[in-house]
């Protein structure tokens, strides 16, 4: 329904086209008549009609004066001009503010609905045709993020010319370049207070965006511009040049750097969130943006060996002069130390590894893959102990690996190795006992056994003799040889009490093939011989009631 608004001085016009049509039927709503021009003008400010049908002459304000009040302030509005005069001049500047209609009086009331209709079919196309531009503005708008997203893209894989960025730069709002150019890919540091987090969220990608675009803006030399996007969950930012040949690219990267060292070292309170920013050496040529992007990811992925919250340059990450060293020797020497029970040695050993990798510059994923090598090879030391359950649960879990910097991985590492020593002690200590348990009792059933050795009893527990030696001072405070005599020597003070066996026959009972060595023995065990301890006990026998 389209608002129709009359404006005519005569009474009799108004009220005759305002009860004769019926508006409604025709695709319009009545929405009031006015005496004149300025009356319609106030009218049309507090509510804007679609349509007017105005007579020329009137006071005050005319129809023309209306015209073109309508068509500087509401081109929307359409209008028809009513009038008694057919005069050429009327026409020609009616034509000229755009009126739709210019129609002579006396009119009909046929000749208003033919006209109604008429216009209404104009309004509905000129009403579809702006719902259509709308609709493509609406389009364009969603697909102005996707289609910069696509352009950031093609410039940081494939590369663009001179030529297409200046194609691109209004559309997408991007600055004039001029050579050199230089390349910087930022990421925030993870927040370790968000439990498994291995990667910055969205959220911080953008924030850390605004501020440093805010602050750049700010801090940057005149002599510089950049444009910036994020890609791959990164803020990426292009700096280039305001003149052509202005600067070198060598010298530019010296005063971009400086920039981002300004950054470091005031600790601008503008940036709340830590960051770590990987640049590259810069170029001359905007097609060789996609190399410089990728030395810049190459040397952001090197905070793993020297750290965040800092500048990383590509031409800090260049593998070291110094003699390559072999990693194996550091493996083969960590699990020697902790097969050996040398804690401290087996951290201080991975400590060496880790500074050795920061040294040569070795790449993250090769650091990864040795730390991951030794692992391996604890877990099949463990495993040949039986014990490769210490190992398994620690091993098999991600975290420690996807680490953001070496040191906190090596933190982690050196908080495994605790744990697993503290553990292998506990389950060798509980073994240990089943042993020496087991070799106890093997004793007590074998020990009237003259030729019963060390060797044999170590053969029957699966020991060496000497871990079964070491476990077994520290089990019983005794070593093998004081425990057998004493066992000896408790069954022998039992014969003795209990029986009436020859000397020469307990001494056999007991494991002793010489009586004569028995008695040195008992007398050096009890400071009494075999005889004068059986009389000692027969007496205490008779004396007691």
């Amino acid at each position: 329904m389209y608002k129709v608004m009359l404006v005519d001085d005569e009474v009799i016009i108004r009220e005759g086209l305002k009860t004769r049509i019926d508006w409604a039927t025709h695709g319009f709503e009545w929405v009031g008549d006015y005496a004149n021009g300025l009356e319609a003008q106030a009218a049309i400010v507090a509510d804007p009609p679609d349509l007017i049908i105005s007579d020329i002459c009137m006071p005050f304000v005319d129809g023309l004066e209306l015209a073109e009040f309508v068509h500087d302030h509401y081109p929307d509005i359409k209008m028809i001009l009513l009038t008694g005069f057919d005069e050429f001049e009327y026409a020609r500047r009616a034509i000229r503010l755009k009126v739709s209609d210019f129609i002579l009086k006396p009119i009909t009331a046929k000749e208003i609905r033919t006209l109604l209709q008429q216009i209404k079919l104009e309004m509905d196309d000129q009403r579809q045709l702006h719902n259509n531009i709308d609709l493509l503005h609406d389009q364009w708008s969603q697909s102005l993020p996707l289609l910069k997203e696509r352009f950031w893209d093609k410039v940081l894989t494939t590369g663009v010319d001179h030529e297409e960025w200046e194609q691109h730069r209004i559309q997408f709002a991007l600055p004039p370049l001029a050579s050199p150019y230089y390349m910087a890919v930022i990421e925030p540091d993870i927040d370790h207070t968000i439990e498994y987090a291995t990667s910055p969220s969205l959220q911080h990608v953008l924030q850390l965006d605004q501020q440093l675009s805010s602050v750049l803006s700010t801090i940057l030399p005149a002599t510089f511009v950049f444009a910036s996007c994020i890609y791959s969950s990164r803020c990426v930012y292009l700096f280039a040049s305001t003149a052509v040949d202005q600067e070198s690219a060598s010298t530019m990267s010296v005063q971009i750097e400086a920039v981002f060292q300004q950054l470091y070292a005031l600790d601008h309170p503008d940036i709340t969130i830590s960051f770590t920013t990987g640049v590259g050496t810069g170029c001359s040529d905007l097609l060789d943006i996609p190399q410089q992007y990728q030395q810049a990811i190459q040397a952001l992925d090197y905070r793993f060996l020297l750290g965040t919250g800092t500048l990383l340059s590509f031409s800090d990450i260049q593998p070291s002069l110094l003699p390559s060293t072999s990693f194996t020797d550091w493996e083969k020497d960590i699990v020697a130390q902790l097969s050996n029970n040398h804690l401290l040695e087996a951290q201080r050993a991975s400590q060496h590894m880790a500074q050795q990798m920061i040294l040569q510059r070795t790449t993250p994923t090769e650091c990864r893959s040795q730390f991951r090598q030794v692992a391996t090879r604890i877990q099949d030391w463990l495993s040949h102990l039986g014990l490769e359950s210490v190992w398994n649960d620690w091993i098999q879990q991600s975290q420690w690996l996807t680490a953001p910097t070496l040191e906190q991985m090596l933190q982690q590492w050196n908080d495994a190795l605790y744990a697993t020593f503290t553990l292998l002690n506990e389950q060798t200590q509980i073994h240990s006992q089943q042993h020496i348990q087991k070799a106890i009792y093997y004793i007590e059933q074998h020990y009237a056994e003259a030729h019963l050795s060390l060797q044999e009893i170590c053969s029957h527990v699966l020991m060496s003799t000497s871990s079964f030696s070491q476990a077994f001072k520290q089990h019983t405070e005794l070593t093998y040889v004081e425990y057998l005599t004493r066992v000896r020597m408790d069954k022998a003070k039992e014969l003795l009490r209990l029986t009436e066996y020859k000397f020469y026959q307990i001494a056999e009972k007991v494991g002793y093939t010489d009586p004569n060595y028995f008695s040195s023995s008992f007398k050096k065990h009890t400071g009494t011989t075999p005889k004068q301890y059986r009389e000692q006990h027969r007496q205490v026998k008779e004396l007691s009631p």
